[in-house]
């Protein structure tokens, strides 16, 4: 009976080993869907003040391993264009990954009659560099997905009330056969970019290693500005693909110029820093007077 009693009892110690929560596989991947299920393309997944974090891919699918060095006080905001984003410390998306972003009510566009004829005009830098280009890749990296989420924008004044017609990018250098972008444009307040304007995600792809400008058609967003205010254009790095594994450069052309102002930042909720650049991107519009 003894023997019984000693062989019952480390059964029951084993039984309890194998289905201890510890010894269970270990989630490696989050989810951001509707609440429906669909998922949230390329949604933003960022640390409140710091550079870490990342971007969905398309079936809205992120590594967890790229929080790994958050503290679980840490503050983790999931974001995308038309869904209110969500805030939650990083021991709750520990806990649980799977997270639902709530599509955000539809706002009818304001409905503008002009009365003249508008003109043609540029917004941003529409000339090139032969010689500096501002890259997306930087020496702290180690392997191409350390740049999902990383932004590059420009400021802009418009003077005017515009209707935006086309985007131009002009790509220095590449080593990817093709890499996505999603293009926003934020309000300026006390000097830092702000609020996103648009109400629609514009994504476009950068297919190929040509040198040179790429168009963006813009008129099906509908996209207007108001006048007398700056704003920050930006792109953003959503995705790349490359049949060349040591593959690390992106560069978009700039001019170092004390008198206009760049805007980088690598993750979606670290601050923004400014330099003093010119880079090579614009937008052609219809401008009316007021």
């Amino acid at each position: 009976m003894r023997y019984l009693r000693l062989w019952l009892t480390g059964l029951l110690v084993f039984s309890l080993f194998i289905s201890s929560p510890a010894c269970a596989q270990s989630i490696s991947t989050g989810k951001i869907t509707t609440p429906a299920g669909a998922p949230v393309a390329y949604a933003s997944a960022g640390v409140k003040g710091k550079p870490l974090g990342t971007v969905a891919a398309s079936d809205g699918t992120f590594p967890l391993s790229t929080f790994a060095p958050t503290a679980p006080t840490d503050t983790v905001i999931v974001s995308c264009v038309g869904y209110q984003s969500r805030q939650m410390l990083m021991s709750q998306l520990r806990q649980q990954p799977a997270v639902q972003l709530l599509p955000m009510a539809t706002q009818l566009q304001e409905v503008v009659v002009h009365s003249k004829h508008p003109k043609r005009t540029i917004l941003g830098h529409n000339s090139w560099s032969l010689f500096t280009s501002l890259n997306f890749y930087t020496t702290k990296d180690t392997v191409p997905h350390d740049r999902l989420g990383r932004e590059v924008g420009l400021l802009m004044k418009v003077k005017q009330p515009v209707r935006l017609e086309s985007f131009h990018l002009f790509v220095f250098n590449s080593d990817f056969s093709s890499v996505t972008f999603r293009l926003t444009i934020y309000a300026v307040a006390n000097d830092q970019p702000q609020a996103p304007l648009l109400q629609k995600d514009v994504i476009f792809e950068v297919a190929g290693r040509q040198h040179g400008w790429r168009e963006v058609d813009l008129r099906p967003y509908a996209i207007e500005l108001a006048g007398h205010q700056d704003v920050v254009a930006s792109v953003q790095w959503l995705q790349s693909q490359s049949d060349q594994p040591t593959s690390k450069y992106f560069g978009i052309a700039t001019h170092l110029s004390p008198f206009h102002s760049t805007f980088l930042r690598d993750k979606s909720q670290e601050s923004w820093r400014r330099m003093g650049a010119n880079t090579s991107l614009y937008f052609t519009a219809l401008a009316y007077s007021e």
